[in-house]
């Protein structure tokens, strides 16, 4: 398949409140060919954002301060959930923190502790629909313009 994300590609926002399992979740994504930047706090992440292109977020729900659900309602309101995917992460696993996060507009919910394949393969998969929603686009700009819309 010559699609990216199979191999890696784009760049990732780790955000989590724990030092260790934000450097350990980054150093695998860098080892499957993600560029990964790391944030401490929803604070931080949201300043991320603002700054620079971001393809993916893997989010922390339980954070001091702003909590991942706060930082998801802010990230909502500039981008949507194929321009910016989110993916929460959280030791909480009942069926209503699940559904709140993805009423929220989370992409995704992964439980911790993470599964590292399974994070893997959910990113890869947010990631292509991305691309996928991207190139539709291109498409139908580019028809528009083709019929002098």
């Amino acid at each position: 398949m010559n699609d990216v994300t199979e191999r890696g590609g784009g760049t990732v926002l780790v955000v989590d409140d724990a030092e260790m399992n934000r450097d350990v979740l980054a150093r695998r994504l860098e080892r499957h060919g993600y560029t990964v930047l790391t944030a401490e706090s929803g604070e931080r992440a949201l300043e991320i954002v603002a700054a620079q292109p971001v393809d993916l977020i893997l989010l922390d729900v339980m954070m001091p301060g702003m909590n991942g659900l706060e930082v998801l309602a802010k990230l909502s309101e500039g981008s949507t959930p194929t321009t910016l995917p989110v993916i929460m992460a959280t030791a909480k696993d009942a069926s209503e923190d699940v559904v709140q996060a993805l009423q929220s507009g989370a992409n995704d919910y992964v439980t911790k502790p993470l599964d590292f394949h399974v994070v893997l393969a959910r990113c890869r998969t947010q990631l292509n629909l991305k691309r996928a929603q991207e190139a539709l686009a291109e498409r139908v700009a580019e028809i528009q313009r083709l019929l002098g819309d």
